[in-house]
């Protein structure tokens, strides 16, 4: 099994651009009143709206499923727990190369996945028992995930990194590596 490293980014606007938008209050507010300001954020489903709260348990830092949602943007926002970690990749028809996999800390910070983004089924607290966060998603790509497992979905992409020969794990001390002087 070829095993690869996949370093930690530091989560920016930029860098996230091509897999989503960073949830944040930044740039000019689209609207609100005097004591609160609202930015609006672009989340879509072709099915009714599944807002839930997922705890994700600290687990080894090996990304073995990655999967594409085909109908809904998806948003992930931290409530608790660990900082957090997870992987995506741009949108395609076909299943990304490790190489094109990028691995982002969560620490406050949520984000909401462009239709069709690549990305890892978990998110992997940094350190702690777990991470909750606020997920928002579609109520036919859930239930086609959850209730029916052994069948293969239609709304949803899924690739199997192991079954391919190949152990992707996650370097979470390369973000926090100081360089030599």
């Amino acid at each position: 099994m070829d095993r690869i490293a996949l370093p930690v980014s530091p989560l920016t606007v930029e860098a996230f651009a091509p897999y989503g938008r960073v949830l944040s209050p930044s740039g000019a507010r689209d609207t609100g009143r005097e004591g609160y300001d609202i930015w609006i954020q672009p989340f879509a489903a072709e099915s009714r709206p599944r807002l839930q709260i997922v705890r994700y348990h600290a687990r080894p830092f090996v990304v073995a499923l990655i999967e594409r949602h085909l109908h809904v943007t998806e948003a992930r926002q931290p409530l608790s727990g660990s900082p957090a970690i997870i992987v995506v990749a741009e949108s395609s028809d076909t299943p990304p190369g490790p190489e094109s996999l990028h691995a982002f800390r969560l620490d406050g910070e949520g984000v909401l996945f462009h239709r069709g983004t690549w990305h890892a089924i978990d998110a992997y607290p940094q350190h702690g028992s777990h991470a909750d966060f606020l997920f928002l998603s579609e109520e036919a790509t859930v239930n086609e995930l959850f209730e029916h497992p052994g069948r293969p979905p239609e709304r949803t992409q899924v690739h199997d990194f192991r079954a391919a020969g190949i152990e992707l794990v996650i370097d979470a001390n390369a973000l926090f590596k100081k360089p030599n002087p």
